[in-house]
């Protein structure tokens, strides 16, 4: 290490104790009280109903999650992080599964909540496939209580990942009423209902993590994002999520505090494998290593989303560590394509093949998508300085998903959320059900059944090498980056925000309120 590079992390050692030392001098301020009779303000929109396992509104799921909770969430680095649960336990074939739950949690009627609740809000699920969590249960065959703090699922077809579906919110078994009363286990409870207004919750103090910092929660029901925004800004709320705030046209007020953190949102390129040059595999992988993963995150998301080819959470890597590289390489994308008997036309610097034809596509988008079109218009760019020309098709959200139905693309951009952190067999299966774009593949069909049954870390590590091997070298689709979201909070709000993926108030037992 030479001199200046000493020199320049020591000035960085310096600078982060002096900043330390001030956060610490603000958080401690005597005259900046904190009270637990304070009141934090969240917001959401109008929902038809107080079931939780039915939200299709990501507000309104958020929202309810201060009253509800999952078994597991994905936590630190997406490794599983027990909330009613302590563990679980995956057999060796990965067709059951043993999860012992938490010995000290109550539901806010005092009832105990047991194994019970589990197989209750399971069956509902199975019961009602149109429910928004439903797909969390898909492969759960069956489930046995051992006694009421553990149980067994038995599942209809290896899957060793099971944990990570069990994110849905759990429900009591002796609730007759899920669409009108609301009855959780988590740090605050319903206390009272506004119609179209609001909903009051209040902390529960015998919550199995403890006492919250602030006492009460008020729910403002706002019509939308627009509304919401202007509501946060104008201080009516203290707290809102980066999908509620209209980040793209409007800039959070000075003081605010935004915390990004990991989301299961993984956008992509869909190349049509039925028409045009997207047939070959080469192709495909040449287009992939022409494109500059890293400046498509800094330019249009803002720095706001980790860069990915393949649907591996980039968080992840300590579960399941990337092996091969997937690198931007306009000396990787020509070796590719020039294989592939094209050549540079020196006139229009444009990629012919041997018939003369110019290598050549459309890449449709969502018009009201604003960030896919700027996405777009990048990849447009990027593209020609490898002899690619793209042109840009932009349609009203019904026409786009009309014509990627008919199959009449060359490529698209779209996005998904994975329902399960390793299971992308709706996205790249043969017949899947976001599979449009005509992507037949055996080997993958192999990798994505051997990662969905790995029963360990280590088997997972292995499956995850194998797929991402397979998906490289045939580039079903061309990954483009996972998106984080954003937790915006109001300076008067205190302490510690660690939101978790699907979760952005995990931890708000631990808020407090600023009094100035």
């Amino acid at each position: 290490m030479n001199r200046k590079v000493q020199r320049y992390i020591a000035i960085l050692l310096v600078m982060s104790a002096v900043l330390a030392g001030c956060s610490k001098k603000e958080n401690t301020n005597p005259s900046e009280k904190t009270e637990r009779s304070g009141v934090i303000t969240l917001q959401m929109r109008q929902c038809e109903s107080f079931n939780p396992l039915n939200t299709e509104n990501h507000s309104v799921r958020d929202a309810f999650s201060l009253c509800y909770e999952p078994l597991f969430i994905a936590g630190e680095k997406m490794k599983l992080e027990g909330v009613l649960a302590r563990s679980i336990t995956v057999a060796d074939d990965a067709m059951s599964a043993i999860v012992m739950l938490k010995d000290s949690v109550v539901w806010h009627d005092g009832v105990r909540f047991t194994s019970a609740d589990v197989l209750h809000t399971v069956k509902l699920l199975q019961e009602n496939p149109s429910w928004e969590y439903a797909s969390c249960v898909k492969n759960i065959e069956s489930i046995e209580p051992i006694d009421p703090l553990s149980f067994k699922i038995n599942l209809s077809r290896p899957y060793g990942q099971i944990g990570y579906s069990l994110y849905f919110p759990i429900v009591a078994s002796h609730n007759q009423n899920l669409e009108t009363d609301m009855l959780g286990t988590g740090a605050y409870r319903f206390e009272k209902y506004n119609p179209a207004t609001l909903i009051e919750m209040k902390s529960f103090d015998k919550w199995h993590g403890g006492k919250a910092a602030c006492e009460n929660v008020n729910i403002s029901i706002i019509r939308d994002d627009a509304a919401a925004t202007t509501a946060f800004n104008s201080g009516m709320v203290n707290a809102i999520t980066g999908e509620s705030f209209d980040l793209y046209n409007v800039v959070p007020k000075s003081n605010a505090r935004m915390t990004t953190y990991p989301s299961n949102k993984y956008e992509f390129m869909a190349f049509n494998h039925k028409r045009g040059v997207f047939s070959s595999a080469s192709v495909r992988c040449a287009v992939s290593a022409a494109i500059d993963r890293s400046a498509i995150v800094q330019e249009c998301y803002g720095g706001s989303a980790s860069a990915a080819n393949a649907p591996l959470h980039p968080k992840a890597n300590e579960i399941a560590a990337s092996s091969i590289l997937s690198q931007y390489s306009l000396s990787n994308a020509a070796e590719l394509l020039f294989l592939e008997g094209y050549t540079m036309d020196e006139k229009t610097r444009v990629l012919k093949n041997k018939n003369g034809v110019k290598l050549s596509f459309d890449i449709l988008v969502n018009e009201e998508n604003q960030i896919r079109i700027k996405c777009a218009q990048l990849l447009q760019k990027q593209l020609m300085s490898a002899g690619i020309e793209v042109s840009v098709t932009c349609l009203p959200f019904e026409e786009y998903t009309k014509e990627i139905s008919a199959g009449r693309f060359d490529a698209y951009l779209g996005g998904t959320r994975l329902a399960n952190l390793y299971d992308f067999e709706f996205l790249l299966a043969d017949g899947a059900s976001m599979n449009s774009y005509g992507y037949l593949g055996e080997y993958m069909n192999l990798a994505l059944s051997a990662l969905a049954a790995a029963p360990s870390e280590d088997a997972l590590s292995d499956a995850v090498f194998n797929f991402e091997e397979v998906f490289l070298r045939e580039q079903p689709v061309c990954g483009l980056a996972f998106c984080s979201d954003t937790l915006i909070t109001a300076e008067n709000i205190m302490g510690k925000l660690q939101p978790r993926m699907n979760f952005p108030y995990a931890n708000m037992a631990g808020w407090s309120v600023k009094k100035f």
